[in-house]
C-alpha cells in the first residue's frame, strides 16, 4: 500500500519513466535484493547519473555535426515564390512596363547549387567533426570513469564509517561493562564515587564518538544516493564486502608502470589527443579560405501579372485619307501632294491565366560560379591566427592532462605505500595498547590504578583502533585508484 502511494505521488509530481525507475531501484537495489554491491552501484550510475547522461547528449550533438558536414557536399536546392496585390504605380514583372492600376503579381523560382571546389574546406570539416565525435565518445567514457571513482569513494566512505561505528560500539560496550562493575564496587564501598563519575563521562564520550561515526555513515550514504540519482531513503543499504588487510597483499605496482598503462587506455588522455588532431585539421580548414571557390548552379523561374493579356490578333481599318506634301527638288520650289490611307490598329486579346503565364514565361539557367578571395577585411588571416592559437591551446591541454595524470598516479602510489606503513605501525600499536588496556582493566578492578589512569590507557587503545581502520581504508582506496588507472576490475 505504501509503495502504491509512492507511485501516485511520483506520477503526480510529473516524474519521467526513468525517474520512476530510479525510485524503484533505490527501494529494491540494482540487483533486486535491496542491497547495493559496488559493481551494481557503478553500473547503475553509468546509466543514470546526470553528468554521464549530459555527456551522452554532447556526443549525440557531435554526431549531428558530423552528419551535417557530410551532407554539405550534396547539392543545395531551394524554391521561392510570392503572390502580391499592388495598387498605384508599379512595374509589371512580365512586360516590365510602368503600370498605374490595381493588379496581382507573382514570381516563382527554383535554384540549385553544387560546390565543386572550396579549398578542401569541406573535406577538412568532415575530418575535424569526425575527430570531435571520437573525442566526445572518449569524454562519455571519461564521464563514466569519473562517476566510477566517485562511487568507489562514497562506497568506501560508507564502509569506513560502518567500521568506525563498530569500533565505537565495542568501545562503548566495554566502557559500559566497566561502569557496571565499578558501580557494584561503589555500592560495596570498595571505590570512591569519582571512579563512577569518570566512567560515566567516558561513556558519554564513547556515545558521542558513535553518533559522530553514524552521522558520517549517513552523509556517505546520502552522497552515494545522490551520485546514483535516486531519491534518498532510510532503507538504502550497501553490501559489506570482505576487504583484505593491507599486509595480506603488499605488492604495489610501480607508479611509472601504472602511468604508462593509463596513457594508452585512459579515455580522458585519448580525448585530449583527438582534440589536438582536430585543432591541426582546424588550421588546414582555416587556410582553405585562401583558395578560390568553384561551384555549379542551375535555376528555373517564371512570373505572372494580372495586367497581362494574351494577344489573339491585331485588326487594321482604313478610316480615311490624309494628304502628304512631297517636295520634288532641294529648294522646295516644286512640290506635289500625295494622299495616304489613315489606318487604325486594334489589339484583340483575352484573359491570361496564372498557370498559362507561368508556362509561357518559364526561363532556365545553368552555369558555373568562381569566387576568388582578394581582401575580406583580413578575416581569413585572423581565422588562421585563431586556429593556430587553438592548436597551441589543444597541445597545452594535452600536456596538462598527462601531467595531472602523472601527478595523480604518483600521489596515489606514495599514499598507498604510506598507508600500508601506517597500517603496519597502527596494528602494532593496537596490539600493544590492547594488552595494556586489558592489564589496566585488571588493575582497575584490583584497585591498583584509578579511573583517570585507566581512561588514559583506554583512550590510547581507542585512538589506535581508529588509526588502524583509517589506514586500512585509505590504503584500500589508493589501491583502487591504481587499479582504476590500469583498467582493472574495481569490485572487491
Amino acid at each position: 500500500m505504501k509503495k502504491m502511494s509512492n507511485k501516485v505521488l511520483l506520477l503526480a509530481l510529473g516524474l519521467t519513466v526513468g525517474g520512476f525507475g530510479s525510485a524503484m531501484a533505490q527501494q529494491q537495489g540494482a540487483g533486486g535484493d535491496g542491497v547495493w554491491s559496488l559493481q551494481e552501484a557503478v553500473d547503475y550510475a553509468k546509466a543514470n547519473n546526470l553528468n554521464v547522461r549530459q555527456s551522452s547528449l554532447n556526443r549525440d550533438l557531435s554526431k549531428a555535426d558530423l552528419n551535417q558536414s557530410r551532407a554539405s557536399r550534396l547539392p543545395s536546392i531551394n524554391a521561392n515564390g510570392n503572390y502580391s496585390f499592388n495598387t498605384g504605380s508599379f512595374q509589371d514583372p512580365v512586360s516590365f512596363s510602368l503600370q498605374t492600376q490595381n493588379a496581382r503579381t507573382s514570381n516563382v523560382s527554383v535554384n540549385a547549387s553544387l560546390p565543386l571546389f572550396a579549398g578542401f574546406q569541406q573535406v577538412n570539416q568532415i575530418k575535424q567533426n569526425s575527430l570531435d565525435l571520437e573525442a566526445s565518445e572518449q569524454d562519455y567514457l571519461s564521464a563514466q570513469n569519473d562517476i566510477t571513482i566517485q562511487i568507489v569513494t562514497a562506497y568506501l566512505n560508507i564502509l569506513f564509517a560502518n567500521e568506525q561505528m563498530n569500533v565505537s560500539d565495542l568501545q562503548r560496550n566495554l566502557t559500559n561493562q566497566q561502569l557496571t562493575r565499578t558501580q557494584a564496587l561503589l555500592k560495596a564501598g570498595s571505590v570512591a564515587e569519582n571512579a563512577v563519575l569518570d566512567l560515566e563521562s567516558q561513556l558519554a564520550t564513547d556515545e558521542l564518538n558513535y553518533i559522530t561515526a553514524q552521522n558520517q555513515r549517513d552523509i556517505a550514504r546520502l552522497t552515494l544516493m545522490q551520485l546514483l540519482n535516486i531519491p534518498t531513503t532510510e532503507e538504502f543499504q550497501v553490501e559489506i564486502p570482505d576487504i583484505p588487510e593491507p599486509d595480506e597483499n603488499p605488492v604495489i605496482v610501480d607508479g611509472s608502470q601504472v602511468y604508462d598503462v593509463a596513457l594508452q587506455t585512459l579515455p580522458a588522455i585519448r580525448a585530449t589527443e583527438l582534440r589536438l588532431r582536430s585543432a591541426d585539421t582546424g588550421l588546414s580548414l582555416a587556410r582553405g579560405a585562401y583558395f578560390p571557390r568553384l561551384s555549379l548552379f542551375a535555376g528555373a523561374g517564371s512570373r505572372y501579372a494580372s495586367t497581362s493579356r494574351r494577344l489573339l490578333a491585331i485588326e487594321r481599318e482604313v478610316v480615311g485619307r490624309v494628304p502628304q506634301v512631297v517636295y520634288l527638288n532641294e529648294t522646295g520650289s516644286a512640290s506635289q501632294t500625295l494622299w495616304f490611307d489613315n489606318v487604325e490598329t486594334r489589339r484583340i486579346d483575352e484573359y491570361y491565366g496564372m498557370f498559362r503565364q507561368w508556362d509561357d514565361n518559364l526561363n532556365t539557367q545553368v552555369g558555373v560560379s568562381l569566387q576568388i578571395p582578394i581582401l575580406n577585411s583580413l578575416q581569413v588571416r585572423t581565422n588562421v591566427q585563431r586556429a593556430k592559437i587553438q592548436q597551441q591551446n589543444a597541445q597545452l591541454n594535452a600536456d596538462i592532462a598527462r601531467n595531472n595524470l602523472r601527478q595523480t598516479i604518483e600521489q596515489a602510489y606514495v599514499d598507498a605505500i604510506a598507508a600500508q606503513r601506517r597500517y603496519a605501525a597502527a596494528r602494532q600499536q593496537v596490539n600493544a595498547s590492547e594488552k595494556n588496556f586489558r592489564n589496566a582493566e585488571l588493575r582497575l578492578q584490583g584497585g591498583v590504578i584509578n579511573t583517570v589512569d585507566f581512561n588514559v590507557v583506554a583512550n590510547t587503545y581507542r585512538s589506535a583502533q581508529s588509526s588502524l581502520v583509517q589506514a586500512k581504508y585509505e590504503y584500500t582506496f589508493k589501491l583502487k585508484v591504481l587499479d582504476f588507472y590500469q583498467g582493472k576490475d574495481l569490485s572487491f
